[in-house]
């Protein structure tokens, strides 16, 4: 059983963990955390998954849960890892925004980097595709309902965050 790491109403951790299969009846003021990175290369597009029919085949960025006992970076380094077979190092990683919503923090991050297509190893329980798309494309996916509509609001936050550091 995979057990989510829990936080208080500003973020911090706690030493407390909840059934991931819980998740949805946390107790009012604890709240878990899901981590996206956004990867872009040299071309400015970013990296997309459709995930698989499990996950309602969407596109989406790479994200997951932070478990129990895990750093938000570990996650990332995880995920990557695990989803789409990436080996992405500590330092690569940048924290760009954390979005609070009713029972989950989310974490952005983002990352430069440029990889093959065709060196992606996808986690088939997760990821059906793997896709570079321009910002453009993937407004125009979440415009047809096409798009995990909750990870825009972080793939803005990104942009902003381009925009600052170019």
């Amino acid at each position: 059983m995979e057990y989510l790491q829990l936080f208080d109403e500003e973020g911090n951790e706690l030493k407390e963990k909840i059934a991931r299969s819980d998740k949805f009846n946390i107790e009012k003021g604890k709240y878990f955390k899901i981590i996206l990175l956004i990867i872009e290369n040299e071309k400015h597009e970013f990296l997309i998954e459709k995930t698989s029919n499990e996950r309602n085949n969407v596109f989406a960025f790479l994200g997951g849960h932070v478990t129990y006992g895990d750093s938000n970076i570990k996650t990332v380094i995880k995920e990557a890892k695990e989803e789409l077979g990436i080996d992405i190092k500590e330092y690569e990683i940048k924290f760009v925004d954390t979005i609070k919503h009713d029972i989950a923090y989310c974490d952005t991050f983002y990352t430069h980097k440029n990889i093959n297509l065709k060196d992606i190893k996808v986690q088939e329980e997760e990821v059906d595709s793997v896709y570079w798309m321009s910002k453009e494309e993937i407004f125009n996916l979440d415009k047809k309902g096409e798009f995990r509509h909750s990870n825009i609001q972080n793939f803005k936050k990104v942009l902003d965050y381009l925009k600052k550091v170019k």
